[in-house]
């Protein structure tokens, strides 16, 4: 696994820290869900959705 580095106010490190304890995680495993988790939402928003067509029968 790669190390990377980015900066962040206090305010939302103290809220990252707080939920990190409450769900028994590490800072680290609360961020990359939080990236996956975005950069699933960014990639549904880019890719072509398929259009769903009601059948009358």
């Amino acid at each position: 696994m790669r190390v990377i580095t980015f900066k962040a106010e206090e305010p939302l490190v103290e809220r990252l820290d707080s939920l990190a304890r409450v769900k028994g995680v590490t800072r680290s495993e609360l961020i990359r869900k939080a990236l996956e988790l975005y950069l699933r939402l960014e990639n549904y928003r880019f890719e072509p959705q398929p259009k769903y067509v009601r059948l009358l029968s």
